[in-house]
């Protein structure tokens, strides 16, 4: 599985980098199951998961994620990752309105951990801390 995962992190960024949002969601299954901070419970789909990546880099066009490390074990696999990039486009906020650009860079660690099946995740939690991206954009 550790191939699954090497190819999960190449290929992904290479989408992202290129904006290829198929390719992107290729390389999850159509009914992934997903947990990620602001979303409720359990988010299903791959589409679900294109989107809300689309949602995530917009306010950072020149977001780049890089990678700490990849441990992976049987079937799962677990990618500590940093995101870093500057607030230069608006930032749609859960109540439908939008944070205005505050131009401030951030940089800031995440975890996902996945579930490969034939080589596509099937299952993903990923963990990140919200209120410090906040407070690094000088918001609240």
């Amino acid at each position: 599985m550790k191939e699954d995962a090497e190819r999960f992190i190449a290929d992904g960024a290479r989408a992202i980098a290129d904006q290829d949002w198929e390719a992107y969601g290729k390389l999850f299954s159509e009914d992934l199951a997903m947990r990620t901070p602001g979303l409720p419970g359990i988010t299903r789909g791959r589409q679900a998961r294109v989107q809300l990546v689309q949602g995530m880099l917009a306010p950072f066009p020149d977001g780049r994620v890089d990678v700490t490390r990849i441990i992976s074990e049987g079937e799962w696999a677990c990618f500590e990752l940093r995101f870093s990039g500057t607030h230069t486009e608006p930032m749609p906020t859960p109540d439908g309105g939008a944070i205005a650009p505050t131009n401030k860079a951030v940089d800031s660690p995440y975890c996902i951990v996945a579930r490969f099946e034939e080589g596509v995740v099937t299952e993903m939690n990923e963990y990140y801390d919200q209120l410090e991206m906040m407070a690094q954009l000088g918001i609240g």
